[in-house]
């Protein structure tokens, strides 16, 4: 019995051992287990926050980014737009330099209308900022002079470079040293000479000044002279209370009989035409040159013809068609003498 008991006891406290064991196996197994859970959670806790770190620091950073990428952006943008307007000041000053050019109308004639030296611009041909003109001008000292047919010309011809309302000469077509400036006021045009234009005509002839708009003629303002004088001594005759009147009636019948013996000689007198009149210009030049005109200016103050004589030259390469002037020439219509103006 005694060692059933034992036998039993031992039995006991070997199953007592082994569930204490197995317990106490278990309870570190749990343990063993539940550290590692704690520890890979406190990892992924550290995963997390350096994860969480890592996007603050980038959202921190992506400011920056944008703050830097956006300055970048404002700058090109900013040299873009100065780029721009210097580009559109340029386009806006060229164009409002051809508009300023465009705008100037040179017309085709402009006048200095003075008695003693009346002149005319011609304005042949206008391309762009290059024009061609052409100064034709007299010069005679008075009334009487201008009778006698005592009349110096001179011209100027040539292309000019215009700048705005300003055209400067560039060429001198006439070979006599004259260059002038021409500035164009609208109403009229002002002449200016910027080398030695002496010699560009006869005696006393200029080209400086006011050039109105327009193409007028010249007066016959000496004539109008001569019929206020022929009135005034009219007056003065029959005004003057000194005379008697038998002397008066004496006059008068004298004047009468004079008159009546002179009309049949004024009218068997025979005066030569114009054609006539060129035609002994003609003859007293006897000119070999090719294409010379003999054109009519009209008549002088005492009635003698005035014929104006050039040279037509055709276009070249370097030139279009113009007059090259050869001088004026005085035709008594009376006796059919001819007299060189610029030779007087």
């Amino acid at each position: 019995m005694r060692k059933e008991l034992v036998g039993l006891l031992v039995l006991l406290l070997l199953c007592v051992g082994g569930i204490t064991g197995c317990s106490l196996l278990g309870e570190k197994e749990a343990s063993t287990s539940g550290q590692q859970t704690n520890d890979e959670e406190e990892k992924k806790k550290e995963e997390t926050s350096e994860q969480k770190n890592d996007a603050v620091k980038k959202k921190e950073s992506e400011p920056n980014v944008t703050e830097q990428s956006e300055k970048e952006g404002d700058k090109d943008s900013e040299k873009q737009g100065e780029l721009s307007k210097e580009e559109n000041k340029s386009e806006s000053s060229s164009g409002a330099t051809k508009e300023a050019v465009s705008q100037v109308n040179w017309e085709s004639y402009w006048t200095r209308d003075i008695n003693t030296d009346w002149a005319v611009i011609e304005i042949t041909e206008q391309k762009g900022d290059t024009l061609k003109f052409n100064i034709n001008s007299i010069h005679t000292d008075d009334a009487e002079a201008a009778r006698g047919g005592y009349i110096n010309v001179g011209d100027v011809k040539g292309a000019a470079k215009v700048s705005g309302n300003v055209a400067t000469q560039t060429t001198d077509e006439m070979d006599n040293g004259c260059m002038v400036k021409l500035t164009n006021h609208q109403s009229y045009i002002q002449v200016e000479s910027i080398t030695d234009c002496s010699s560009g005509g006869g005696v006393g002839v200029y080209f400086d000044g006011k050039y109105k708009k327009g193409n007028i003629p010249m007066p016959d303002w000496w004539k109008e002279e001569v019929s206020n004088s022929d009135n005034s001594t009219e007056e003065e005759s029959k005004e003057d209370p000194d005379q008697p009147a038998e002397q008066e009636q004496a006059t008068e019948d004298t004047t009468e009989e004079a008159t009546e013996e002179e009309a049949p000689v004024e009218d068997t007198q025979t005066l030569i035409t114009r054609e006539q009149a060129i035609q002994r210009v003609k003859d007293y030049l006897n000119l070999s040159l090719e294409n010379m005109r003999y054109v009519d200016d009209g008549d002088t103050a005492t009635g003698k013809y005035l014929i104006r004589v050039y040279q037509y030259q055709e276009a070249t390469a370097n030139s279009t068609e113009h007059e090259a002037p050869y001088g004026y020439f005085i035709v008594d219509p009376k006796t059919g003498e001819v007299t060189d103006v610029n030779n007087d």
